[in-house]
């Protein structure tokens, strides 16, 4: 069962790879036709090629490894030129006398009755329209080279990646990442036309989380009437009146809440339920309802901290605490985090011996840019959906401005906080991983993530970085500006350096994935 399960995950994971990595493809495929651009391949993956089919000028190729993809476009790397003076060729004449073959092996046995000549004067650029020729033999715009191995169409001057203008040229580039904007939009809209939007004037259970403390408490489909003997106007609405969630923020003032529903058209008062609270920079959670400060640990979050369900908090640096009030508090004012040099020192109890455990605690800076908060309570409910297409659109609009945000605010951190590193980032592994856990939440879940790491490869790839489209965009820029186009030696020179740099990153970021996956740091 494990293993199919795992084999599953690995299926989902290449096949939402390969969602977000074609569709980004396909925008620079796109738009470099529409320019007139000679695309020589299209190509999921990298390594041996496991599946081919030739359509139009372009091969569409499936490579083993199915990390990355690209279009080949002809004229964005330097092309050797593979006719040279005095080489003997053999030529393919079509039915209209001209050249629509180049062998460039003269010896190859299966083309020995095409013409061979030696090259004394050629021209297979045509620069500013000019004819194609070898020696007297005019050269088809659409001929082919034969190599022992594939044949390429040749490339003229006019179907080339640089012979386009600035905005060609920008238009390709930056067709990618906005392709993978434009389907994680889609992605969120479905979401939300699918799931509908809140509905703030209902107080209606929607939904009731497992393993949360509302479980086996309230049922979904109970309409919410007071909480804590405060009669409810609403889940959200703004008005003034007391709300489903007004009310259950008030978590400082009593550890359970009491709610009184609504069901069946009966009138029920539930049992008192104490929400969980999670103290996230600290590391732990704790459900309230006992007279001591005992956590409580869920089982995937065991392998971040040392700390495990029914340990008894009794200092956190040197602070000793009488209620979840005061630990709530002292987690709210933990804004700055801890240090290396200064960790965060919990003493806690467990089976009647007290033990302390260290940790460098995360600040609130870097908790917000993950869309957390230093401290949550919550039940594990839902309020109630309608359909509504403006409000879907609106709130595919906001998912993808909180996705963009939240990740331009964790490379931001990159460069401004000693907290985060390149260590902390993930790679194929880690996203193995979140596609798995995200399939395990359920299919709304697994979109989400999908929609969240559109964005992603979206933004990552518009950064001014050579090798990325990014890159390409600021030697446009840099062309616009200057009026001259960069020497395109030192330009594919950068391309290819920055490339293998990534690449060689890339391996320390899977490295620190597979350790994370096996809890092993």
């Amino acid at each position: 069962m494990i293993v199919l399960q795992t084999l599953g995950n690995i299926l989902l994971f290449l096949l939402v790879l390969s969602l977000v990595i074609c569709i980004h493809e396909l925008g620079h495929f796109i738009f470099a036709k529409r320019a007139g651009i000679l695309c020589h391949e299209f190509s999921f993956g990298m390594g041996p090629k496991l599946w081919s089919r030739k359509i139009g000028e372009t091969t569409f190729m499936i490579k083993l490894i199915p990390f990355g993809g690209y279009v080949a476009m002809a004229g964005e790397e330097i092309e050797a030129e593979l006719v040279k003076l005095g080489q003997k060729v053999r030529l393919g004449i079509d039915q209209d006398g001209e050249v629509n073959r180049i062998v460039l092996n003269s010896n190859n046995p299966d083309y020995h009755d095409f013409i061979e000549v030696t090259v004394e004067d050629f021209d297979l650029q045509g620069i500013d329209g000019g004819k194609l020729y070898i020696n007297e033999y005019t050269v088809k715009r659409d001929a082919y080279y034969v190599t022992d191995k594939k044949t390429m169409q040749i490339a003229p001057a006019d179907r080339v990646f640089n012979s386009k203008t600035k905005w060609q040229r920008f238009l390709v580039a930056v067709a990618g990442p906005m392709m993978n904007f434009v389907l994680a939009f889609f992605v969120f809209l479905f979401m939300f036309l699918v799931g509908g939007v809140a509905d703030p004037g209902s107080t209606v259970v929607a939904e009731v989380g497992e393993d949360m403390p509302a479980y086996d408490v309230l049922e979904v489909g109970d309409r919410i009437i007071s909480i804590n003997g405060v009669e409810i106007d609403s889940w959200s609405l703004d008005n003034g009146l007391p709300s489903v969630s007004s009310e259950l923020s008030k978590y400082m003032e009593s550890d359970t809440f009491t709610l009184v529903v609504e069901r069946d058209g009966e009138i029920v008062t539930l049992e008192p339920i104490a929400p969980l609270y999670s103290f996230v920079t600290l590391n732990f959670s704790a459900i309230p309802g006992s007279d001591e400060l005992t956590v409580f640990i869920a089982e995937e979050d065991e392998r971040f901290t040392e700390l495990r369900t029914g340990d008894i908090i009794k200092a956190i640096d040197n602070t000793t605490f009488t209620s979840w009030q005061e630990v709530i508090q002292f987690q709210k004012n933990y804004v700055d985090g801890s240090s290396e040099e200064d960790p965060t020192v919990i003493l806690y109890e467990r089976d009647g011996v007290e033990y302390t455990y260290e940790f460098v605690a995360y600040s609130e800076e870097v908790v917000s840019s993950q869309g957390y908060s230093l401290f949550m309570s919550k039940i594990g409910i839902a309020g109630s959906s309608k359909f509504s297409l403006a409000g879907s659109i609106q709130g595919a609009a906001s998912s993808f401005v909180i996705a963009s945000l939240m990740i331009y605010r964790t490379l931001g951190l990159l460069f401004t906080s000693d907290e985060v590193g390149v260590s902390d980032l993930s790679g194929f592994v880690g996203i193995f991983s979140m596609t798995a856990n995200a399939a395990e939440e359920g299919f709304m879940t697994l979109l989400n993530w999908i929609g969240f790491l559109s964005v992603n490869l979206g933004i990552i790839n518009l950064l001014p970085i050579p090798a990325l489209d990014g890159g390409r965009i600021a030697f446009i820029g840099y062309e616009a500006i200057t009026k001259k186009k960069p020497n395109q030696k030192v330009e594919n020179f950068l391309h290819t350096i920055v490339f293998f740099l990534l690449i060689a990153l890339l391996i320390f970021i899977t490295y620190n994935d597979i350790l994370r996956l096996f809890g092993s740091n």
